[in-house]
């Protein structure tokens, strides 16, 4: 699987935004969110935290991986993110600004939300624009639900999910406790299998036709000799030149067993 590491130098003012955000992730110490390592202040006194490292792929590549997940997968790759919407929308956690591919996916399965905290400037950015982002919750849903269109749809939790997934975007608390439980109440988490999947024509080298083996043995006789017992070669003409020495003699012998 093809990985990337995400780590960001974040500045931004004391206050608002920006600093509730430095002071929440500081105190916690989540799991399935990106951490604060440093904190400290830049030559113009400014506010900057270190992010990460995280490593893993972005969830859009990882699904491309996978293909198409299971029920269970799909559960391992969905209550984490759950979990945080949960938090997030009951104000247990306050997310910042994410996008489906800042969801990152590592070797086990986990899943890890990469967010980037509101009104701060990445100081080793590319200054390239983001567009798309959502809140965090929202974004987290999105996500979730990207996951779970990839579900066979024929599969029976399919309706009901779909149904609750909907509530829950445009929802609160109730609405994501409820998608959370009708997620876990689906199937037990599985693990994640990152076996690319197969092609549709599978390719195979084809079969010698049995007579090639015996013209290639005898190419290989001509050239390096004739195996003899021991591990030795005996070059093809000294073996020819016996063969026909041993047929003379036959006949001789022959012809003396049935003279006069």
């Amino acid at each position: 699987m093809d990985a990337i590491t995400l780590e960001h130098w974040w500045t931004g003012p004391d206050s608002g935004p920006f600093a509730t955000w430095v002071a929440d992730r500081s105190a916690a110490d989540p799991v399935h969110c990106v951490r604060v390592t440093e904190v400290g202040r830049g030559a113009d006194g400014r506010l900057v935290v270190h992010t990460g490292p995280v490593r893993g792929a972005p969830l859009p590549d990882a699904l491309e991986r996978i293909g198409q997940p299971t029920v269970g997968v799909a559960v391992t790759l969905t209550v984490p993110l759950l979990d945080l919407v949960v938090d997030a929308v009951s104000g247990a956690i306050v997310l910042g600004v994410a996008r489906a591919d800042d969801v990152l996916v590592d070797d086990a399965g986990a899943t890890v939300l990469v967010d980037h905290p509101p009104d701060a400037v990445d100081l080793i950015g590319s200054g390239i624009v983001r567009t798309s982002e959502t809140a965090g919750a929202t974004a987290l849903l999105h996500a979730a639900r990207t996951v779970w269109e990839r579900v066979d749809p024929r599969a029976p939790c399919r309706a009901v999910l779909d149904a609750a997934m909907a509530e829950a975007i445009g929802g609160g608390v109730a609405e994501a406790r409820e998608l959370l439980r009708v997620v876990t109440s689906t199937a037990a988490p599985r693990p994640v299998r990152w076996d690319p999947p197969r092609d549709d024509f599978d390719f195979v080298e084809p079969t010698p036709p049995p007579g090639d083996d015996v013209v290639a043995r005898l190419r290989g006789w001509i050239v390096d000799g004739v195996p003899v017992p021991g591990g030795g070669k005996l070059p093809v003409r000294r073996v020819v030149v016996g063969l026909v020495v041993a047929a003379g003699l036959a006949v001789a012998g022959v012809f003396a067993v049935s003279g006069p």
